[in-house]
């Protein structure tokens, strides 16, 4: 992260008072004054880290120390000063001098403080900056500043730790490549009305001078009674000006109180509809309404009652260069409409089956001659309970980018009854309170929130961090949102579980990700055909693995299970191996690249996928690749080049994996590694992890558009749990080891199983409540005879993970299982236990899109806790509880508790167990109706799994319609029939026939 974005994050706090603004500078200019020094800077390495007033290495704007430089009698030597600490940044001098971290010494006699020689260069990543080198005692420069190990040795904010020293200079190191931003000052006229800027009045004719830059945001008017104040900053002649406008009357809107998934259509949210009245524009539906004001001029935000956001902030910010902000009042308004958007009944999004009304604005700006245009818009569509807004930026040139505000709202949170928080430890997390969330709709966004001084307002703010070029006639796109939390009178519970705003969010999200949830069973090649058989020299990448094995592996596949139960994996994921390092083509073990293999596959109905690493995989062979692109600007998705390259093979990939007569389809990609991070809470540091990143983001969101919408991407290591991952990809990595086993249970198939959902557990549930687990890669199934992982071949046991995978209601179950132990475990019985749980995902397609966790921590350090999932959508349910221990347990929890039924919802649910194998569990009476709010207190035997099915007491209530995520009825002829417990049972026109059950249509 570099402090150019940093201090963007200072440019726009949102507090009040005049912003702070840096410029990036190519020169040192001495100051003279020690007690007010006239040149103040920021120093950064080209590692975008950034120095603290202690020197140690810091990523928040906040912790950024200021710095001076005062001129000695050598040229080009410099004594640093420490302007916020009114310290020397020294060292002890000696005779030379060693690698190490803090070697930097703060120190108050600046007759004491040794100089530092200051040499201009260019850094690896091209940017101009300085070394900086201590002085030895014969006057010789040698080493220079660098902290030493990175963050490894120099913790981040570690007070104790100064900048230390390196032998590699700034063309060899980015860390000895250091870049100053300089305070600048601005003078402003006030024109016309009265303001007040940082606590004083200004009145018409007066000026004021301000380090950095003024924004709308920074001035405030008198008020006036019924009116709303537009503020006017021009960056050009530097007036500001105010107008002022009637503020309209905020309408009531009905209470939002229950949130449903898609497929469901929220009925009762309504209709969208858009209206204009003068110079307001309003968007609304049964359960929200927000206005806008047009002054010809500029476009304002004039409120939402329903979400408790007050009028006057503005659509965006857009800051270039070095951090010069530009709000969209300050950009040239053209024109203003109101558009219907079409409902699409095709359409792979969700929303977009439904029609919607928008509000949508042209921009023009001009930076530096370099002229950028904006496409904005406000979106609100049939049946949704948020409002979306949503940018185009296109570079007309080529633009230098710094960061976009797409989203900024002021909450009245006494009105609101709570203050907003951002909610998780990652980028893109939620911003929360009990009425409302927000975020941009990208994992890699910065939302954030801050008090405005002396009101009850909070400002809510979204920042995409883009510091590049936008060249000429590319386009960018980010989106953010604001929406409902339901009201069933728990909102305000402390524990996001008691309430419904995990549901809420969710009801968004299933409506907006990029391909709502659905089941995707894949079988795996990596243990089966490739750990430990992949790393062959270049040249003989075709002996790691070969058509002929994958082949192989798919006859078993159909003879075992598509030809005796009529079901099969949805995909078939070539797992490494199968490419000529580097370039991200087939070797010669692939004659046919996956041609032949995708026509076999789709005799099952299957497609085909692969595994590609962006930053070149694991192992040996992962060196290979990199090794290949070592010299030609590195294996990273912001190399221009390899950029070319990755997605060549992966339009090779879509578009031709067929056989001759169009047999056979590529439907899967596995993205794994977009860093090297194994846990992650966003990219990697500095500007090359972002765009990283964005590469990896760019990449799947163009396959989408042109390519294959409905493809399925599971983007794994180096994902974080930001929910707004989903709005792109399909499927993130839930952190850290392949397989580890932890717990107290000697079993290390259940010990493997406890610390699979020990990670979601901790690093989904836990640390980022609002992020989803119905789509994460859990590594699911592992039965092989390969790699480092379970060597305990009983059958139960294998049968509880293989259970657990499907139960746990991602829709994206990995198969990684050798077909050998599938026939030899238990006389195959693997193979039908298998395509009963295909089965069971597929019949509970409509409702695993609410999983969600129950219970408690699978290890929480020294105790197994019972814990498990379930999903629910008012009709249906999924309940799973296990038992990881070696001795029976019990949990006390209610139908409620365990379901997150609303609390203004009352009934009683029917249970029944999916499976004839499965025993009775005790506490539990199945078959009967049981009160939601009944204790039950379950006792779950050792090493036990168990899984049912729920449906609604009431039978006129029974679910009958959502069928593949369609809303399409069925009749009883044409109907396959289920009882309660999702069992298939037999029917003769249409007449059911067992034992005086309930029974529900699929």
């Amino acid at each position: 992260m570099s402090i150019r974005y940093l201090l963007s994050l200072a440019l726009f706090a949102a507090a009040g008072g005049v912003s702070s603004a840096w410029a990036q500078t190519s020169d040192i200019t001495a100051s003279a004054n020690v007690n007010n020094p006239e040149r103040v800077y920021t120093i950064s390495n080209c590692n975008g880290l950034t120095m603290t007033p202690y020197t140690s290495p810091t990523q928040k704007s906040e912790n950024a120390g200021k710095f001076a430089f005062y001129a000695t009698s050598t040229e080009g030597q410099y004594l640093i000063y420490n302007v916020d600490s009114k310290v020397w940044v020294s060292y002890d001098q000696a005779y030379s001098y060693s690698n190490g971290p803090s070697k930097a010494k703060l120190i108050s006699d600046k007759a004491s403080a040794q100089p530092w020689k200051a040499t201009k260069t260019t850094a690896q990543n091209g940017s101009a900056a300085y070394e900086f080198q201590p002085i030895t005692s014969t006057g010789k420069a040698d080493k220079y500043m660098n902290w030493h190990g990175g963050v490894d040795f120099n913790p981040l904010d570690n007070k104790t730790i100064t900048v230390g020293l390196w032998q590699d200079n700034g063309k060899q190191d980015n860390g000895s490549a250091w870049v100053l931003h300089e305070m600048v000052s601005n003078t402003y006229t006030v024109s016309g009305a009265s303001v007040t800027i940082n606590g004083k009045t200004y009145n018409d004719g007066e000026t004021i001078t301000v380090s950095g830059s003024l924004l709308p945001s920074d001035v405030t008017a008198p008020e006036k009674e019924g009116k709303f104040a537009t503020i006017q900053i021009d960056p050009e002649t530097k007036t500001i000006t105010v107008a002022y406008y009637d503020l309209p009357t905020l309408e009531d809107s009905e209470p939002y109180t229950n949130a449903w998934l898609y497929p469901i259509q929220q009925d009762k949210v309504g209709d969208a509809s858009a209206w204009q009245e003068n110079n307001v524009y309003t968007l609304g539906n049964n359960v929200l309404q927000a206005s806008f004001l047009n002054t010809e001029k500029a476009i304002y935000f004039l409120g939402s009652k329903a979400m408790n956001l007050v009028a006057g902030t503005e659509p965006f910010y857009v800051n270039f260069g070095s951090g010069v902000s530009v709000a969209a009042s300050q950009m040239t308004l053209g024109k203003v409409e109101l558009v219907d958007l079409a409902a699409e009944p095709n359409a792979i999004r969700g929303a977009k089956h439904y029609a919607g009304k928008a509000l949508q604005a042209n921009y023009t700006y001009s930076y530096n001659g370099q002229q950028i245009s904006i496409v904005w818009r406000a979106v609100l569509r049939s049946g949704s309970h948020y409002l979306r807004t949503e940018m185009e930026l296109t570079g007309v040139d080529d633009v230098d980018m710094f960061s976009i505000i797409p989203m900024s709202y002021k909450v009245d949170t006494k009105a609101a009854g709570s203050k907003p928080s951002a909610i998780g430890n990652t980028r893109g997390k939620v911003v929360l309170n009990d009425k409302i969330f927000a975020g941009l709709e990208t994992p890699t966004a910065f939302n954030t929130v801050e008090d405005v001084a002396n009101t009850d307002n909070s400002v809510i703010q979204g920042m995409w961090s883009r510091h590049t070029t936008l060249k000429k006639g590319d386009t960018w796109k980010v989106s953010a949102v604001v929406g409902l939390i339901a009201q069933d009178g728990k909102q305000s519970s402390k524990n996001i579980r008691e309430t419904q705003k995990r549901r809420s969010f969710l009801a968004y999200s299933e409506r907006e990700r990029a391909v709502p949830w659905r089941a995707n069973p894949c079988y795996i090649s990596w243990y089966e055909l490739n750990i430990d058989r992949n790393n062959a020299a270049p040249g003989r990448e075709y002996t790691n693995m070969t058509a002929d094995g994958v082949l192989d592996v798919l006859a078993h596949w159909k003879s075992s299970l598509w030809d005796r139960y009529n079901v099969a994996p949805k995909n078939f994921v070539i797992d490494d191996g199968w490419d000529n390092y580097g370039t991200w083509t087939f070797h010669s073990g692939f004659p046919r690249e996956m041609r032949d293999i995708a026509s076999q596959a789709a005799d099952m109905g299957a497609s085909v996928g692969a595994w590609l690493g962006p930053v070149g995989g694991y192992g040996q062979s992962g060196e290979y690749r990199r090794n290949y692109w070592k010299n030609n600007g590195g294996m990273q998705l912001s190399n221009p080049k390899y950029y070319d390259t990755f997605l060549a093979a992966a339009t090779n990939l879509v578009k031709n994996q067929h056989d001759e007569n169009g047999k056979g389809s590529f439907g899967f990609f596995k993205f794994d590694g977009i860093s090297a991070q194994g846990t992650a809470v966003g990219p990697d540091p500095g500007d090359t992890g972002n765009e990283n990143a964005e590469g990896i983001i760019r990449m799947e969101q163009y396959i989408r558009d042109n390519l294959k919408e409905d493809i399925f991407f599971n983007t794994t290591v180096g994902t974080w749990a930001s929910p707004f991952w989903y709005k792109i990809t399909d499927a993130t990595w839930r952190q850290d080891a392949d397989w580890k086993k932890i717990g107290t249970n000697p079993n290390d198939r259940e010990a493997w199983i406890t610390y699979r959902d020990m990670q979601v557990y901790n690093i989904y549930v836990t640390d980022s409540p609002l992020c989803p687990i119905n789509t994460l890669m859990t590594h699911g199934f592992i039965l092989t005879e390969h790699g480092d992982v379970s060597k305990n071949m009983n059958y139960e046991n294998a049968l509880n993970e293989l259970r657990c995978a499907f139960a746990c209601g991602s829709g994206m179950v990995e198969l990684y299982n050798d077909y050998k132990l599938m026939d030899n475990i238990n006389n195959g019985k693997l193979w039908s236990d298998l395509a009963d749980l295909i089965k069971w995902q597929k019949d509970n397609a409509d409702v695993l899109m609410d999983a969600h966790w129950v219970g408690g921590n699978p290890w929480n350090g020294y105790s197994h806790e019972i814990y498990g999932w379930a999903a629910w959508n008012g009709k249906k349910s999924t309940l799973t509880l296990r038992n990881g221990d070696t001795k029976a347990k019990s949990i006390t929890l209610t139908l409620r508790e365990a379901l997150e039924i609303p609390a203004n919802i009352s009934g009683k649910i029917v249970l029944t167990k999916p499976f004839d194998d499965q025993a009775a569990l005790e506490g539990l009476t199945e078959s009967e109706a049981i009160d939601i709010d009944q204790q039950l207190t379950l006792t779950l035997p050792a090493n036990s799994v168990f899984m049912f099915g729920g449906v609604d007491a009431d039978p006129s209530s029974a679910i009958n319609g959502v069928v593949n995520n369609k809303n399409e009825k069925k009749t009883l002829a044409d109907t396959t029939l289920y009882d309660l417990s999702g069992r298939k049972v037999t029917s003769k026109h249409g007449v059911l026939v067992s034992n005086n059950k309930k029974f529900i249509v699929r």
